[in-house]
């Protein structure tokens, strides 16, 4: 055998535990996919939760203007 070469044994080896690391890599690629996934769904549900706490004020400052409006409407 020649320096540097690799008997056939373990070239064959080498091939198994290239498709057997495959799907490790393939799972952790797709969980890191679902956890981005997760975090931009998150973060959307924030951000309908504080639109929503926006409106929730705005619609108390609208309807103490309607009150303030009916009352002064009504003394005259």
């Amino acid at each position: 055998m020649q320096c540097g070469a690799v008997p056939d044994n373990v070239a064959s080896n080498e091939g198994t535990d290239m498709k057997l690391s495959v799907k490790p890599i393939k799972r952790m690629v797709y969980r890191a996919w679902l956890r981005s996934r997760l975090e931009n769904y998150t973060r959307s549900l924030h951000a309908i939760a504080a639109q929503r706490e926006n409106d929730f004020h705005a619609e108390r400052i609208l309807h103490r203007a309607i009150s303030a409006t009916r009352s002064k409407l009504q003394s005259m």
